[in-house]
This record gives structure tokens, sequence and C-alpha cells, in this order.
């Protein structure tokens, strides 16, 4: 997959079929769409698959509006390399003022050369957002593409939305975070050295500052899997200030890995942790030894989580 930041960078000539949004998150109703462009490609081999995306964080900016996200640019490639061959970052004050017919001549026509156009049923585009899928069938003719509509993916009676999966996050339950994005959200980082606090309680952590740009879940406990050195691990994690045993305000995860021997430095390693379950959320505990067993009550939690699951995978 090739990864373009602007358009003007796309200089792919062949015909293409094409999605485009926001795509933060990539949950289930973006990936039917994904899906869909990429079965045009497996039957016309000609074609190249495109994800175009507009990028609003310049935009947000510039309006002081929230400008955190479910999915880094990064997160959004990784979840994509392999599936397509064109991922396209359009910062979205590049096109804000386009009128809508110019969008279609010039960018889904000129730029991409699109011969399938997939949107979601809410798809709008243009200036003040005029375009729509009733437009985009009406010039389909005139500009020589066909034009899919996709349905909603439903989630009982709410449809699937970044939004929906935000106000899910804001109550910790990951285990529907997850059902609505269709694997486990994901947050990444440097391990940074910490307190030493876990390692002086029997149970050491290694130590992520998030991105700053990274929509996190409420403060507290979690069951989750750490990939460290090309290795999975399950785990428990804490995200929060560690208010026991630290004083700044800033915002960690310490992650604790099962069955882990430190065979190397991790300090400047990259990891990956992956939430499955809120435990509890975070409080200050009356002294250390207080916290100390809550924490080995936690790490007793995660593991008959995780041997539950492995049961279930055995029972099927």
């Amino acid at each position: 997959m090739q990864y373009i930041t602007g358009l003007e960078q796309y200089k792919e000539k062949a015909g293409s079929a094409v999605t485009l949004g926001k795509f933060d998150g990539l949950h289930r109703g973006h990936r039917k769409l994904v899906e869909r462009v990429m079965e045009h490609v497996e039957e016309e081999t000609d074609l190249k698959s495109v994800v175009c995306f507009f990028d609003m964080t310049e935009f947000k900016a510039r309006m002081h509006l929230d400008g955190k996200k479910l999915m880094t640019n990064a997160e959004r490639a990784f979840r994509l390399e392999n599936r397509v061959d064109y991922l396209v970052e359009c910062p979205f004050l590049s096109v804000k003022e386009m009128e809508a017919e110019q969008f279609i001549e010039q960018i889904l026509c000129g730029v991409f050369h699109a011969k399938y156009i997939v949107v979601g049923e809410n798809f709008r585009f243009g200036h003040e957002r005029r375009g729509d899928t009733e437009m985009l069938k009406k010039y389909a003719k005139r500009y020589g593409y066909t034009i899919e509509v996709m349905e909603n993916e439903m989630y009982g009676s709410r449809v699937v939305s970044s939004t929906y999966v935000r106000e899910v996050m804001k109550t910790g339950d990951m285990y529907l975070v997850n059902r609505l994005l269709s694997y486990p959200y994901t947050i990444a980082g440097t391990v940074v050295k910490g307190d030493q606090q876990g390692r002086e309680m029997g149970s050491p952590t290694m130590d992520i500052i998030p991105c700053e740009e990274k929509i996190l879940p409420p403060k507290g406990t979690y069951i989750c899997k750490i990939r460290s050195g090309g290795d999975w691990y399950q785990g428990v994690c804490n995200i929060g200030t560690k208010p026991t045993v630290a004083q700044n305000e800033e915002r960690t995860l310490s992650a604790h890995l099962f069955c882990y021997e430190e065979k190397e430095e991790v300090y400047g390693r990259e990891i990956i942790v992956q939430l499955y379950q809120y435990l509890r959320p975070e409080r200050k505990f009356a002294d250390v030894h207080a916290l100390k067993n809550q924490i080995q009550d936690d790490i007793r939690e995660g593991k008959r989580y995780f041997f539950q699951v492995a049961n279930r995978g055995r029972n099927r």
C-alpha cells in the first residue's frame, strides 16, 4: 500500500474504485466500504483500490474544536496495510470551499479517475456540504462512473459511527467499543522510565505516555494485551495519573505483563496495548500496601478473564 499525503501527490493513471470519508476509527461501517472497494479490484484487476480520508486536524485547530481522535494517521495506515493500493490523506481545508460538482469533476474523476465510487448513506461533500449521494447518482453518467451507496451498518437500533464509538468510550465499556470497531481498541507508545513503584511492589510495568491526540477511555484499570519485542503478552494496565504514588497530572498508561521475563532494556521500545475490559476506576488508596493488594486482585481478575476466553474457544 502507498500512503500519500495530499491529493496533488496522487499520480496513478489507472482507473480506481474509491471510497471517501473521515474514517476515524475504521469501524465496522467503514470496513464495509473498504471491503466493497477491494471486491471491485478483485473483479477488475486493472483498477486500483483507493481510500481517501479527510484529515480534520488543521480545520479543528482553526475552529478551536476538540481534535482528539479514535485513530492516528499512522494507525489507520497500519490497519489498511496490504489491503488497499492507496491510502490518500486529504487535508479537509484544501477542499472545504470547493463546489460539489467541481469536487466530482476535479477530484473524483480528475485525480482518482474513479470508475466506482463507494460511499455511505450519509456521505456529504463540497462547499457547505451541498453534495450528497443523490448528486453523485445524478452526475454518474456524465462523468462515467458507477456510484454505490452502502446501507448504514447497525448495532441494535443504532447506526455504527465514530460518534457512537466515542460515546461508548466515555463509559469505559471496551467490550462494546471493540464490537463496534471489530478489533480491540489500541494505544501505542514508547516505553519511558517510570517511578519504579510497580517493580518495588512485585508487579513491574512498562509505562508509556499516550499520544496527545488519542482519545482515551476513563481513568482506571483495564484487562489488556501488550505487544513488546514482537511478542504478545496478556496483562492488565492502568490509565491515569497514579494518585497514590505520584504528584503529576500527566496521564500515563502503565502495563503489567503476565509471564514476561525481562531480558533486555525496554526503555525506548515501541509497544502496542489492546484494551479488552474495564475493571475499576482509578482512585487514591490509603497507602502503598492497600494499592499493592488491589493490584494483585486486578492481576487475578485479568488471568481469570483470559482463562475463561480460552475455555470458550475450546468449547465451541
